[in-house]
């Protein structure tokens, strides 16, 4: 018989395994209740059968499901051997992924249950004290605490782990998961089966956003030469740098300081066989004099600089900048657009839109200080906008390098 956690005890190197379905809501919507009762009951049995199966087989001490609310909940495991409660751990996960996740969605089909059904797992370990309030009761730990916060940001069908779990895995497993970053100041490392490193990347980006997030994927100010090369790098095959007179992105490529991250990450995409397109007004155009009347800069002075910095870098790396393209249009777009693999499914934007500058608002605020907005062509209708605006000025541009 299974043991369990006794009130009173502290219990060391638990692993904490947080699940939740994230297609919960779509399901509730697009069916009847009893049909969404149904459906969750089988992802509930579903864990539970290969739950106990692998705990049986790996011979582990404890394993519970602590709480569960329908849609998803958090599993404890715990075993006097750490190798058998981690063994068990990420054998069980990787089930629930690989295995019991297309099962589910199969039997989904076959019982006309509508909607998507995903999954998000994340995995930590830490200390518990027990309390004297039973199996289910309260317990104080604030790696609990972490873990399922870290859950909330898992992109989907995916498995989430701490850097505590990561060093410990054996070196096999390891291969399989991709260093995406910090979260709540700790390193997180992503699996998501038949994806490559870079999607996962992309795909943490577009769940959890970069360090300075704030509420919607909105960033108070442009992000940074860093933050902008690692999209660049995520990119697999096209990035779009879409704007006015594409200052920053020409003195990026052209400037001789060291390092130089944006410029780098331009160039590796180039040299494996991507396309980067920048887009933007043409000197002594009508566009180009409104910027004059609305933000009162010297518009045609910086377009022109852009464009002597832009025949530079292509001049500079001929030996791949084949696919280095620059289109010029004739009207004021007000916005600023990184686009990501247009063609592909996974797609993200990163778009700010300009305000003007009206006599009586003052002198106004520069474009690097205006909200930046980060959305997937996956999760948000805000991209079919942009893109279609952004494709509209390309549509009626013409070719300049």
């Amino acid at each position: 018989m299974m043991k369990k956690f006794e009130p009173g005890v502290v219990y060391q190197n638990v692993y904490f395994i947080f699940i939740d379905a994230a297609g919960h809501s779509n399901i509730v919507k697009s069916n009847p209740i009893d049909v969404s009762i149904q459906a969750f009951d089988l992802l509930y049995e579903t864990i539970e059968d290969r739950l106990n199966r692998i705990v049986s087989k790996e011979k582990c001490e404890i394993a519970i499901v602590w709480s569960w609310l329908g849609d998803g909940g958090m599993i404890a495991i715990y075993d006097n051997s750490e190798e058998t409660a981690l063994n068990t751990t990420l054998k069980f996960v990787n089930s629930v992924i690989k295995l019991d996740l297309p099962h589910i969605k199969s039997e989904f089909e076959n019982e006309n249950i509508n909607g998507e059904l995903h999954i998000r797992i994340a995995v930590h370990k830490g200390t518990i004290r027990f309390t004297t309030e039973g199996q289910q009761g309260f317990i104080h730990s604030i790696d609990i605490n972490w873990g399922s916060h870290l859950e909330k940001v898992t992109p989907p069908d995916s498995i989430s782990i701490s850097k505590e779990i990561f060093d410990i895995m054996p070196i096999v497993e390891r291969n399989f998961f991709v260093p995406v970053g910090k979260f709540e100041n700790r390193d997180v490392y992503l699996f998501t089966p038949n994806v490559d490193s870079n999607i996962v990347i992309l795909n943490w980006i577009v769940s959890q956003g970069f360090n300075r997030m704030e509420w919607g994927q909105c960033y108070l100010e442009r992000l940074s030469q860093k933050d902008k090369s690692r999209l660049i790098d995520c990119a697999k095959s096209t990035v779009i740098d879409f704007g006015t007179t594409l200052n920053t992105c020409s003195n990026y490529l052209f400037s001789t300081e060291r390092p130089i991250p944006y410029r780098d990450a331009v160039i590796r995409l180039l040299k494996r066989g991507g396309k980067f397109i920048c887009c933007m007004l043409s000197p002594d155009s009508d566009g180009s004099k409104q910027l004059v009347e609305l933000r009162g800069e010297k518009t045609d002075e910086k377009l022109k600089a852009s464009m002597m910095r832009f025949k530079i870098f292509k001049t500079n790396n001929s030996e791949f900048s084949k696919e280095f393209k620059v289109y010029q249009f004739k009207h004021n777009p007000n916005l600023a657009a990184m686009i990501i693999d247009p063609d592909l499914d996974n797609s993200v934007c990163l778009y700010s839109p300009y305000l003007s500058v009206l006599p009586e608002s003052g002198n106004g605020t520069g474009r690097a200080d205006m909200p930046h907005y980060l959305v997937s062509k996956k999760n948000n209708k805000m991209y079919d906008y942009i893109m279609n605006y952004v494709k509209s000025y390309i549509k009626n541009s013409d070719e300049f390098l």
